[in-house]
């Protein structure tokens, strides 16, 4: 089941990226359907959940888009997980009960994953209702991907764009950025490149949780 879960997931990523003209996602669509091709041997992990994951897996269950019943299909065999450091220093008091990630693809010795790969990582990542994701960077090219919606972003000095479902949003290396989860759990795939070894890491941010509701026209209580 989990073979014809990945590989079905594979194929509907790929089909995805390949509506974007921009050379980045064309090469991840390509790597994609490599891997759906000849599929590396699937490690058994254990499975483990986050607060936010229920609420989540309801808003994927009601997209209804090849990509997200692929993703919703393949999500009970995937370890979902928080980063330590991000629960040791959260960037507010909730942060914590409102985000989580799963690790599909990826190298040895990070979080459990599907499948390995020594040069490009990718999964899903879960943010809550209303939850900001303030500035941070690293030094691996990201690509994500908008499974559900909406959603507002903004990297460096710009303000917060709004995002639609099936959109594409591009970070290249150390390239500061933030995300903000509308009124609804948020879900998102990701794919890194490059440097897959070191962390993402909080950068200061004068934008407060509240502030960046208010900036886009949510209310912040």
């Amino acid at each position: 089941m989990t073979t014809s879960a990945l590989t079905t997931f594979l194929i509907c990523f790929a089909d995805a990226l390949e509506q974007d003209a921009r050379p980045v996602s064309r090469s991840h669509a390509a790597r994609l359907r490599r891997l759906a091709e000849r599929l590396p041997p699937i490690r058994d992990v254990v499975p483990a959940r986050v607060p936010i994951q229920a609420a989540c897996e309801t808003e994927l269950a009601a997209t209804e888009t090849p990509l997200a019943r692929a993703l919703a299909a393949l999500l009970p065999a995937v370890h979902i997980t928080r980063s330590t450091s991000y629960l040791a220093n959260p960037p507010s008091s909730d942060f914590g009960a409102n985000y989580g990630y799963g690790v599909i693809c990826g190298p040895q010795g990070g979080p459990p994953t599907l499948i390995e790969d020594p040069d490009i990582a990718f999964g899903l990542m879960f943010l809550g209702p209303k939850t900001h994701y303030p500035l941070h960077h690293h030094p691996a090219d990201e690509l994500y991907y908008t499974v559900t919606a909406p959603s507002f972003w903004r990297a460096g000095t710009a303000d917060w764009t709004r995002r639609g479902i099936d959109e594409i949003i591009h970070h290249p290396p150390w390239l500061p950025h933030a995300t903000l989860a509308a009124e609804r759990p948020l879900v998102l795939l990701y794919i890194w490149e490059g440097d897959l070894e070191t962390d993402a890491a909080f950068i200061p941010d004068t934008v407060t949780a509240d502030a960046a509701l208010i900036s886009v026209g949510l209310d912040a209580t």
